[in-house]
């Protein structure tokens, strides 16, 4: 497809009666008055305008340092000079470096200060003389622009992305915005979720940093010497091609690559809408289906903008294996809503990053101290309410199951939309929250995320589905091994005839160990229920038995009859 680039082409510098303004090197920083961000180096310089609208050189470029602590700081230049009788105007321009520096002001009346209160630059240079034509580049995005999640001197990346391993050697990764902008590094490797590049960033990025993966060759698209160029380019609908416009000579020397804009376009194809933006954040349901199984349905969004180029989701389940109960882990004190230090009863496993569930609210770790025995945390994380925790209370170190959906273009908004329904097989596990984000083809959009701990178990418990069942015939007496041995697993009992001037209390082992405790009372046909949450697994090979410990045995009372305990799985 054909491509239509436009540019703005430098001025030639002309014969001016003008001479070249003087300043002072020394600006005045102003912490109010305006709209510069601090903590950033600006550069200035002035050019001067004679009557027939030539202008003059540069003046020195003058170094602006403004401090952090405000974003209202403005800088005022002072000593301005002018060749008397022959300026009549004169242009200011500001850059982050002295070799990128763009009009912010123009047409200016004669003066001895210039006061920048944050004026919006022009897309317009001063003049040079040593343009000729520009140079047209192009490249396609392999992945789209996502906010660094993951980060250090020489990795970048987020939890989620789904890359296939050593998909992107050799590539590009390029920090888009945020702190490191503009780096760009060749990755040596990569894994599902991280990036590792060579060489070293020179300023690492961080929370606030955009990232995308680009192809590691430029394609040269054309040349041109005025405004607009056109230029080939692949026809790959949804796809983001990046491009990069480079002033040239007359010999062709290009002025350098860092120094020159990049932008990027999404390419439309021949039909659909595009996105100019990443997706809302979805709302969603999970519903367990039994046997394991748990069921993701029900995405909608408040808003549609940005959703017709979707092509994955990403679902992130957050979770306590059951196989592992029960939990060595609890509150070694009392914690109140507010408090963001907890401590345990024994040094934990948790890595920064991981989710903790301490009855129905969750915590993210923030950092690890004291040999593992406490964590910092964020409180009421994952849409889970911060409140208060008495001291021994059990502590749930959650593990994480990432998924990733795929979803064709324009199918948010369909009929196919509403009948949507995702399957996840995830057995003997308890889910305490859930975060969902869209991927279209600008890149990775924001997350919803649901939590489950107010629910009756304190989540979703997928359980693997199926029972067993322990029967004894006829009338009951004291015994021990009560039921021939059982090899698997979950807890109630039933009697056909109800005890009669006492209960029944019976107690199922695993290999001879009590495993749990149930009591028929008097009168009553059916026993307490028994969560299975918090029980140890049946082990493999594991012998199930039942002891009935007491049952009435006085003169004119009935021991119950025909018991039956249900172990559901």
């Amino acid at each position: 497809m054909k491509l239509r680039a436009a540019f703005t082409v430098p001025a030639a510098p002309a014969s001016s009666l003008a001479n070249i303004p003087l300043v002072s090197l020394n600006p005045t920083i102003n912490a109010t008055g305006g709209t510069l961000a601090g903590g950033q180096t600006l550069y200035y310089a002035v050019s001067a305008t004679d009557s027939s609208g030539a202008e003059s050189g540069l003046s020195f470029a003058i170094r602006a340092k403004i401090p952090t602590g405000t974003n209202t700081n403005s800088v005022s230049l002072t000593g301005l000079s002018f060749s008397p009788g022959n300026t009549t105007a004169f242009s200011v321009y500001r850059g982050s470096n002295p070799m990128e520096l763009l009009r912010v002001a123009h047409g200016q009346t004669v003066a001895t200060s210039f006061a920048d209160a944050g004026g919006t630059a022009e897309l317009v240079g001063p003049p040079d003389g040593n343009y000729n034509h520009a140079n047209f580049y192009w490249r396609l995005e392999l992945q789209p622009e996502e906010n660094a999640g993951i980060h250090s001197a020489t990795t970048i990346g987020k939890t989620g992305l789904g890359m296939s391993a050593d998909n992107f050697k050799g590539a590009l990764v390029r920090v888009m915005r945020g702190t490191g902008t503009t780096q760009e590094r060749v990755v040596v490797t990569n894994t599902d979720t991280t990036l590792t590049i060579s060489p070293p960033w020179q300023v690492e990025p961080d929370s606030t940093s955009y990232f995308v993966v680009a192809d590691g060759t430029w394609r040269f698209g054309g040349v041109s010497t005025s405004s607009p160029a056109e230029f080939e380019v692949s026809n790959t609908p949804g796809a983001t091609v990046e491009i990069s416009g480079r002033s040239a000579n007359v010999l062709d020397q290009e002025s350098a690559y860092e120094l020159n804009p990049l932008t990027r376009w999404q390419i439309g194809g021949s039909s659909g809408g595009v996105d100019t933006d990443t997706p809302p954040p979805p709302s969603f349901t999970l519903s367990l289906t039994g046997q394991g199984t748990v069921e993701l349905s029900g995405i909608t969004f408040t808003t549609m903008a940005n959703t017709e180029t979707i092509q994955a989701g990403t679902l992130c389940l957050f979770y306590w294996d059951e196989l592992n109960s029960p939990t060595t882990f609890s509150l070694a004190s009392a914690i109140t809503a507010t408090d963001t230090t907890i401590t345990l009863n024994a040094a934990g496993p948790a890595v920064v990053g991981q989710f903790v569930q301490i009855e129905a609210e969750l915590l993210e770790v923030e950092a690890v101290a004291s040999g593992g025995t406490q964590y910092q945390v964020v409180r009421g994380s994952l849409g889970s309410t911060a409140v208060s925790h008495a001291g021994a209370t059990l502590a749930y170190h959650l593990q994480r199951l990432i998924v990733t959906i795929p979803f064709v273009k324009g199918f948010f908004g369909s009929p196919a939309n509403a009948a949507f329904s995702y399957s996840v097989f995830l057995p003997n596990v308890r889910i305490g929250a859930a975060e969902l984000y869209m991927t279209n083809a600008v890149g990775g959009g924001l997350v919803g995320n649901a939590a489950f701990g107010a629910t009756a178990d304190q989540g979703l418990r997928t359980l693997a589905g199926g029972q067993l069942s322990i029967q004894t015939q006829g009338y009951l007496a004291i015994q021990t091994g009560a039921a021939p041995p059982l090899v698997p697993r979950d807890i109630s009992a039933i009697v056909r005839e109800a005890p009669s001037g006492g209960a029944i209390e019976m107690q199922v082992t695993q290999s001879g160990s009590a495993y749990c405790t149930l009591t028929i009372a008097d009168g009553q046909t059916v026993s307490n229920v028994v969560g299975g949450f918090g029980l140890a697994p049946l082990a493999a090979s594991a012998r199930l038995d039942l002891d009935i410990t007491s049952v009435p045995t006085a003169a004119g009372t009935l021991p119950g009859r025909d018991l039956t305990v249900t172990i559901r799985l």
